[in-house]
């Protein structure tokens, strides 16, 4: 039940709206739609319109990021690649980049590009948690924990830089520290079930039965996936029947 939170970024807005027209166009659809599949849509209309236009590599950008939501890693890889290859300076394409050879299982290639936007933008909060989340796959928890600390630093409201730095505590074996930050994480973002899921399971071993409980009911409020449900309800269940 570790999450493994890989925190996107909008790389900003296509100034390209069609003169005159007050409804929405495929433009908009590549600048702001929420479907994945109207983003990709719009913004290979805009790339056939303007191949040559100056915000050519936002758009590929726009339209990796539409590809990884729907899972679709190859293609998005592609694109950011072709974005970066047009305009090598965009830290946030490293960053979605990083994301998508994560997602692949590549680490050391997620971590290069992640480092990559750190040289560029030393300021980039997202950079610093996702590389703490891939040298806690990795397996190097100093590494990770000293990155999520970093992004912690730069954003202190950042109930995801909690939680992954939580996880990477609990791998290095501090406890506490582990439940401090998961804590920590609820009290920022009280939707965030995996930081309520990641406690319980803590205050589970711990034998801290009731905390665990209600930790175990908190994470079930809040919509996990069908997986993380049958352990949490199994946990909890457990726990519910002990003497």
């Amino acid at each position: 039940m570790h999450a493994r939170i890989a925190t996107g970024l909008l790389f900003g807005v296509l100034v390209l709206v069609a003169a005159g027209r007050a409804q929405a166009t495929p433009i908009d659809d590549c600048n702001q739609s929420a479907d994945a599949d109207k983003k990709i849509e719009g913004c290979t209309l805009f790339l056939q319109q303007q191949p040559l236009g100056p915000y050519v590599a936002l758009a590929y950008g726009l339209r990796g990021e539409a590809h990884r939501t729907k899972g679709d890693l190859d293609r998005a890889l592609a694109d950011f690649n072709l974005a970066l290859e047009i305009d090598p300076r965009q830290s946030a394409i490293f960053v979605n980049r990083g994301l998508v050879h994560r997602d692949k299982g590549d680490l050391d290639q997620a971590i290069l590009d992640f480092s990559k936007a750190i040289e560029m933008n030393a300021q980039l909060s997202e950079a610093f948690v996702n590389r703490c989340v891939a040298y806690k796959d990795q397996g190097q928890t100093d590494a990770a924990i000293a990155d999520c600390s970093k992004a912690i630093a730069l954003n202190p409201n950042d109930a995801i830089a909690y939680n992954d730095r939580g996880v990477a505590y609990e791998k290095a074996g501090e406890i506490d520290l582990a439940i401090a930050d998961y804590t920590k994480a609820v009290e920022l973002n009280p939707g965030l079930g995996e930081a309520y899921a990641n406690r319980a399971v803590l205050y589970d071993n711990k034998g801290e039965n009731e905390l665990a409980i209600a930790d175990y009911r908190a994470a079930l409020a809040k919509t996990p996936t069908e997986e993380d449900r049958q352990e949490l309800e199994t946990a909890l269940k457990r726990l519910s029947d002990a003497p």
